[in-house]
């Protein structure tokens, strides 16, 4: 069995994903073993294929990569993937990274970069593309730690905890004296001051926030 580190490409966008291919199938150590046209297709083919590490665009017409990564993130919180984008704005390095995006890499990047990007994050680091401005990147961890202090109460981090970890309604109730009325009102209002949708979304912004660990949710 070959022991090279198995690689997911998934870009709406055939030529690139032929591009992308090669480049990968030319690194040693690596070997593309599966191919997808939209974020729906990502987690399915990563399960199928198992796969080491994931290469995703963030914008497709469907699925985009941001709630593909979601999806990914909720069932396997240890899979790296890295995010293809044209854009080096604050606002879309921000979003991956709170989905849960190991590295950001720009489609415009020399190819080595690809090359350092996986190196990074199979070895539990994260990677941004160097033409990321410093100005974005320090914006980006100035508004992070901001939103991280302010946007919520103590007691909706600790509801948001409870939450991420899985417990139901009634077990938060219970657990932090209050009533299963009061923990749906912190939870509405967590998921409208976090623009989160679901429970995916906030087990995604727990871990990148450390409010809770990936071990806590494993057990």
């Amino acid at each position: 069995m070959s022991d090279k580190k198995r690689v997911v490409l998934v870009d709406d966008h055939t030529l690139v994903r032929a591009g992308l291919r090669a480049l990968i199938d030319d690194l040693a150590g690596y070997e593309v073993v599966g191919e997808g046209s939209d974020g729906a297709e990502a987690l399915p083919l990563v399960l199928a294929q198992q796969a080491d590490v994931l290469v995703m665009d963030i914008s497709m017409p469907r699925v985009s990569g941001i709630d593909a990564m979601a999806l990914v993130r909720a069932q396997l919180p240890r899979m790296p993937v890295i995010i293809l984008s044209m854009h080096a704005t604050r606002d879309y390095v921000l979003r991956a990274i709170r989905a849960g995006a190991s590295a950001y890499l720009l489609k415009e990047a020399a190819e080595n970069e690809l090359e350092l990007a996986l190196n990074a994050v199979l070895s539990g680091q994260q990677y941004l593309s160097p033409k990321i401005s410093s100005t974005v990147i320090d914006s980006l961890l100035q508004g992070e730690a901001q939103a991280t202090s302010d946007t919520l109460t103590a007691r909706q981090r600790e509801v948001l905890r409870l939450l991420a970890l899985g417990r139901g309604t009634k077990e938060i109730a219970f657990e932090l004296e209050l009533s299963a009325k009061t923990v749906e009102s912190h939870r509405a209002q967590i998921m409208e001051r976090l623009s989160i949708r679901d429970v995916a979304g906030l087990v995604v912004y727990a871990i990148q926030h450390g409010i809770i660990n990936i071990e806590e949710r494993s057990h």
